[in-house]
């Protein structure tokens, strides 16, 4: 999952037109599911970052793994 975090990381930073395409909704939702089902995180921890970026929130994401 560290590499996919990472992936959908580089994909952010080397298309700036990237942010919502199909591909990024399927892989980033892949990316929370994975992190809330295997409780890592919970909803709470979501929802205290909500003014995160999308590249914020992946970062600290892939800290916790």
């Amino acid at each position: 999952m560290k590499e996919k975090i990472q992936d959908e990381i580089n994909n952010h930073i080397n298309d700036m037109n990237y942010w919502g395409t199909k591909k990024n909704i399927e892989n980033e939702s892949l990316i929370f599911d994975y992190m809330l089902d295997n409780k890592i995180v919970n909803q709470d921890w979501f929802d205290s970052r909500l003014k995160h970026t999308n590249i914020e929130l992946l970062k600290e994401l892939k800290k916790l793994l």
